[in-house]
């Protein structure tokens, strides 16, 4: 009776740990949702600055959908890049901007002004 019992443990620990994984990597996969095998986005991503945030070089940018990092539309803050200034920006410009990884993080690597909503 006893290894009765140790097996259907056994057996109940495997099915929970089986059942809870693939719980915890979809939800893992959101928080990290944009961490595919890409570098660098491929093409410039239009958007409007919706808050600059000069202090910790953020911007919070409502964007298009950025298919290179099956990202949906949305609004979000991201980190700008030591490389590129942030003086000439506005609240309410529409920009076009590019992303990297720099040290493990999605930033905003390039930026230019988008004329042609």
């Amino acid at each position: 009776m006893h290894q009765f019992v140790k097996q259907v443990l056994s057996l109940s620990i495997a099915l929970s740990v089986t059942c809870t994984f693939p719980t915890v990597r979809a939800n893992h996969h959101e928080h990290e949702a944009h961490t595919s095998h890409v570098s660098q986005t491929s093409s410039m991503i239009k958007g409007e600055v919706r808050r600059i945030d000069t202090e910790n070089r953020k911007l919070t940018i409502k964007h298009e959908a950025i298919p290179d990092l099956d990202m949906a539309a949305m609004t979000m803050s991201f980190r700008v890049a030591d490389t590129m200034s942030m003086d000439k920006l506005k609240v309410g410009d529409k920009i076009r901007f590019s992303l990297g990884k720099v040290e493990g993080k999605w930033v905003v690597v390039a930026i230019e002004n988008d004329s042609n909503p």
